[in-house]
């Protein structure tokens, strides 16, 4: 999605957007703290850089959150759930990339276990889904990352906020 506009005090008294706007674009994505009957908080491996993160994703085109959140964590952590509750939102704003990312976050639980429909991408990446004991295990999991990848140093740092903000309302 482009970004339209963007406002600020300077913008408005000025009437005009700055050049550094240009191209920038917007992803609207869902994110989920997501619990099994056993209380242990699903997180995704990525072999390939051995990190962890929460799952979650994209939301589609002419698609709604919830209908978003179902879908992400059926192809992720083949789940079924049901959400409980929301966190928060979460937004990143990456130069490199000239990217918004809007991350909506819930508490979410297992209804049902199926299989992962993971893409092509996240199978090459070496995806798997794991269950931290607690949000406590999965903080330290998460925070244990030393990759430096770009994207990665986003992931480690939006994920380990959320799972604070989740110990907050546990």
């Amino acid at each position: 999605m482009n970004l339209i506009g963007f406002v600020d005090d300077q913008i408005y008294k000025q009437l005009q957007l700055p050049d550094w706007l240009a191209g920038w674009n917007i992803r609207i994505a869902v994110r989920s703290v997501l619990f099994n009957d056993q209380g242990q908080v699903a997180l995704m491996h990525i072999g390939t850089r051995n990190i962890y993160k929460l799952p979650g994703g994209g939301v589609d085109e002419e698609e709604n959150l919830e209908a978003a959140l179902k879908r992400e964590m059926l192809e992720e952590t083949g789940c079924i759930i049901e959400s409980i509750g929301d966190i928060g939102v979460f937004i990143e704003k990456r130069d490199e990339w000239k990217l918004f990312q809007v991350s909506f976050v819930y508490l979410s639980k297992l209804v049902e276990k199926k299989e992962l429909a993971l893409t092509d991408e996240e199978q090459a990446e070496g995806f798997s889904l794991e269950w931290a004991e607690n949000l406590e295990s999965a903080l330290k999991l998460v925070l244990s990352s030393a990759s430096d990848n770009y994207d990665d140093r986003y992931i480690k740092i939006r994920d380990s906020r959320i799972i604070e903000a989740a110990q907050k309302i546990v």
